[in-house]
């Protein structure tokens, strides 16, 4: 899935084209506001809690990192906070802050905030407990230290090629430490976080939405719409009807059935496609029969994911050759096999397995990612026809899907969240990873490598080992991949603003799109 700036900038241009019908009522009236439907909101407004779907859409316009990943090229790590950095030596990077950046509260940041905002304490979320997804991204982080008030230290406990790419991610977000410590507590601070990003938090209410707010003193250029309102409509027919009404100027997850009706629309755009997520059936691998390999190959083989693409998506999305991207350069194999479809060979391995129909549990939520519900309709026929008895389980939300014992398969996504394959499964099923904390698969030989390939800097060394854990993957299947997920969005016309091919929705300055200067 290349990501390139000529794509972007070509939908970018087209975007910005049909807002010119609007260019009289914005020059009357300064900037506009908008307002997103979208299913969810975060649950926490600090970035350091979660990397999942609502708080990556959202927050990604609140918060910056010292360095970003620029989705106009390919992911490639451009200065945010830090204008420049340098590598020391194999296990230090020393960065320089951009000057006089300010803060949501007016104040600016310096060394002493870059230090805090990754410390161990914040880390260690509220309590101390650790229920933070910061060791996703800094867990090879051994020390950080401020030189003086513009320049910075980090140091790593071994030697780590991604750091760069870890800080320009997620959870590695600079936060004000006075407001922090103003605050007095987490919870308190989760009402009125405070970073430097385009947008400041103005309101935030549960199972409503979230408002934003242009931050007119942003480093990186004046925000080009001064209030982003992200309504919660969890159902996908009363957001397009909402659309349809003018109740809002854009909708996320426009589902496969609404496609054509909105691209024959005069007054609205079809936006998106395949994005940087995979999605995944997790596998809780200690469970009876789901421990056997056999039969998690079977469920694998069973899946006519090109039926799937093509009935549920259109055709709009891929299946990808392993858990891999082709953003991870030169440690992507290219020919690496896609997994197959084989129900022959399903059937054949549920019966040598000696299994007798015994429910085997799918823990379903209600759409939390698109077309969940019915893809979990589709696979249980399917395995069905291979002599597999999977039963759906309606969940109301994640804590229920993960309340122990699981001794189930569920929905996830795995997000590339940097261009490296550390970034992918290992951060998920590696230490510290939120797959791995449920303690549903124990691969010594994976472990092994991935702490081998996380520290290796010789790029030959790399790919075996990348090749290694692909084929470990497919052989063990301890989640069963489906295909890389969509995002799609519909829009007014009048609306400035294209997606990435990623989870974020920036409406800030970077995005070519949102450029409303001379308008």
């Amino acid at each position: 899935m290349p990501i390139t700036r000529r794509t972007l900038m070509k939908t970018a241009a087209a975007s910005v084209a049909l807002s010119a019908l609007a260019r009289p009522a914005l020059a009357d009236k300064g900037r506009p506001g908008i307002v997103v439907a979208v299913p969810a909101q975060p649950d926490f407004t600090d970035p350091i809690m979660a990397n999942n779907t609502p708080t990556l859409r959202t927050l990604y316009n609140v918060y910056d990192g010292l360095l970003r990943l620029d989705y106009n090229d390919n992911l490639k790590v451009v200065p945010a906070l830090a204008q420049s950095w340098r590598m020391l030596n194999p296990t230090t990077l020393e960065f320089a802050l951009r000057p006089n950046v300010k803060f949501h509260d007016g104040s600016t940041m310096t060394a002493d905030d870059v230090v805090f905002s990754l410390s161990e304490a914040r880390r260690k979320g509220p309590e101390g407990k650790g229920a933070t997804v910061a060791a996703q991204y800094q867990r090879t982080i051994d020390n950080v230290v401020a030189t003086d008030g513009r320049t910075v230290q980090i140091t790593t406990k071994a030697p780590d090629p991604a750091l760069e790419k870890k800080l320009a991610a997620w959870a590695c977000q600079i936060v004000s430490r006075a407001a922090f410590e103003k605050a007095g507590s987490w919870q308190a601070w989760f009402q009125a976080p405070i970073g430097t990003g385009p947008y400041k938090i103005r309101e935030n209410r549960k199972d409503v939405g979230l408002i934003l707010e242009a931050h007119d003193d942003y480093w990186g250029g004046r925000p080009p719409f001064q209030r982003i309102e992200f309504r919660v409509v969890p159902e996908s027919a009363s957001r397009v009807n909402g659309l349809l009404a003018g109740d809002y100027d854009l909708i996320s997850d426009l589902p496969r059935d609404q496609f054509d009706a909105i691209g024959a629309n005069d007054a609205l755009d079809l936006l998106g496609g395949a994005i940087l997520n995979m999605r995944i059936l997790a596998i809780d691998t200690t469970a009876p029969w789901l421990s056997d390999p056999n039969i998690r190959r079977a469920m694998s083989l069973a899946i006519d994911r090109e039926l799937i693409v093509k009935q549920l998506w259109a055709d709009r999305i891929a299946v990808p050759n392993g858990a891999q991207y082709p953003i991870f350069g030169d440690v992507y194999i290219p020919q690496f096999p896609a997994v197959g479809y084989d129900p022959k060979r399903a059937t054949e391995l549920v019966k040598a397995s000696g299994y007798g129909g015994e429910p085997i549990p799918y823990r379903l939520l209600n759409n939390w990612y698109p077309n969940q519900v019915l893809t979990a309709q589709v696979l249980a026929e399917m395995w069905k026809t291979v002599g597999l008895n999977v039963t759906l389980q309606p969940m109301e939300n994640f804590s229920q899907v993960y309340q122990k014992p699981i001794g189930a398969v569920w929905d996830e996504s795995i997000v590339p969240a940097w261009p490296d394959p550390t970034a992918m499964v290992w951060r998920q099923y590696g230490p510290g990873g939120g797959l791995n904390k449920l303690a549903i698969w124990n691969s010594p030989e994976y472990q092994q490598i991935g702490v081998q390939f996380e520290q290796s800097t010789d790029s030959d060394a790399r790919r075996k080992l990348q090749q290694r854990s692909l084929d470990i993957i497919a052989d063990q299947v301890p989640f069963i991949i489906l295909h890389s997920n969509g995002g799609f969005y519909a829009k007014k016309r009048t609306v400035a603003w294209a997606p990435y091919p990623a989870l974020p929705m920036d409406f800030g300055p970077f995005n070519p799109a949102t450029d409303l200067r001379g308008i």
